[in-house]
């Protein structure tokens, strides 16, 4: 286990809005919270799933009887009064159908669980992006100071007959460079910002907050194996699409008992006049009605739903697939991002180290204060390096849990 005991707010101050407003500290787990409630991709999911309620309750309207009104005036024909018809039987067909309603509403449950997990995703991405982008860009500050006092330095032994003109041209050239990697920082930054309010569901107007630096981490002991076990018990996509397997399985069924069975029916009115009334008068009856020809329309609608229907089993498949894949892929990230924590985390300690030397030196009158600068800028480097890595790493926790739909302990 390793951790790094400090713990640092960085005052992220977005470079939208008004300053004189006091800001407040946005933590991770309330920036999730807020594109929870505000990313409009939530919003649209839960659309969806009302659209879907409202299909089956549609579908289940059949069951209920129908009633009308009619008034015709006197043409030819004419017949009015109150109608009332029922659907007495018709051999499973729209019990199927309401399955298979239930069956979509279901797959939009999960189709929004999906999107839920992918926006927690996107705002820790986001959020850790903004955090490391600002490390970055001090690095890139310092790097530019210190450019700065070496060109000053071969300047000065320039001017003494110590440096050649190839020397001054150089660091000109370093201090140009140095320039446009800060110049780079900057964009990086206000792009990541800019991602990190898309995720949030914001505007620029309305963010007025500090980010906490999350420096502490856990190295994670992730056995791969059940990883793709969790990921193809819990991933909302893969449910989604068996649900949606279930539905085309229930519409199969209803298309095959409207080509094979008839509907029984039953009618009731009480006409004013029509064709045939004496007066006033109840007439009820109870009817089939079987369509014989439809112009293969029947046979069509069968044939299309036993190929989306295997469409959708291929589709299970594929997913399954992919998703194994995805895994496997997100965990060889993981183990990368662990090895690349060592590596900077070694880095870190020797420009610590260096840094401490140089501060002597400069001290004892050993060394310049471009030295010293160039000490400061080194670790100022591997020290963002290393918050880097941090929150690389952390990234790779974050995929690895949206991908296997657990937690994993850091």
């Amino acid at each position: 286990m390793k951790k790094l005991k400090k713990v640092l707010i960085l005052s992220l101050f977005f470079s939208f809005g008004t300053f004189a407003q006091e800001t407040q500290i946005l933590s991770l787990d309330e920036a999730i919270k807020i594109a929870l409630e505000n990313n409009p991709d939530i919003i649209a999911s839960d659309a969806s799933v009302d659209v879907m309620k409202a299909k089956v309750q549609n579908a289940k309207s059949i069951f209920y009887p129908q009633v009308e009104f009619r008034f015709i005036l006197p043409f030819i024909e004419r017949e009015s009064g109150v109608f009332v018809r029922q659907l007495i039987w018709d051999f499973w067909r729209t019990p199927n159908l309401v399955k298979a309603n239930k069956a979509q509403l279901e797959s939009s449950v999960f189709d929004k669980t999906g999107t839920q997990k992918d926006v927690i995703l996107g705002t820790k991405v986001a959020y850790y992006t903004v955090l490391a982008k600002r490390h970055t860009l001090e690095a890139a500050e310092k790097k530019f100071t210190e450019q700065e006092k070496r060109l000053e330095q071969v300047e000065n032994f320039f001017n003494l007959g110590r440096e050649s003109k190839l020397e001054v041209t150089k660091a000109k050239v370093n201090l140009g460079n140095s320039k446009l990697n800060l110049i780079a920082a900057k964009n990086d930054l206000e792009i990541a910002k800019i991602k990190l309010l898309k995720a949030l569901g914001m505007e620029e107007r309305d963010f007025n907050y500090e980010l906490v630096d999350m420096l502490e981490y856990t190295v994670v002991d992730l056995n791969l194996e059940n990883a793709i076990s969790k990921a193809l018990d819990s991933r909302p996509e893969l449910k989604s699409l068996v649900a949606k397997g279930a539905g085309m399985r229930a519409s199969l069924s209803a298309s095959k008992q409207s080509l094979l069975f008839p509907e029984i029916l039953g009618r009731v009115a009480y006409r004013f006049e029509g064709e045939g009334a004496t007066g006033p008068d109840f007439i009820a009856g109870v009817g089939i009605r079987f369509p014989l020809f439809e112009g293969f329309s029947d046979v069509s609608k069968v044939s299309e739903e036993r190929a989306k229907l295997r469409q959708s089993q291929a589709q299970i498949e594929s997913l399954k697939r992919q998703i194994a894949s995805d895994v496997k892929e997100l965990y060889l990230n993981l183990k990368y991002a662990e090895e690349s924590l060592q590596v900077n985390e070694t880095s870190k300690t020797s420009a610590e180290e260096n840094l401490e030397l140089a501060k002597e030196e400069y001290r004892l009158g050993k060394s310049s204060e471009v030295e010293l600068v160039e000490a400061e800028s080194l670790l100022a480097s591997t020290t963002a390096d290393h918050i880097q890595a941090i929150y690389n790493y952390k990234i790779a926790i974050a995929q690895l849990e949206r991908a296997t739909g657990d937690k994993i302990e850091e």
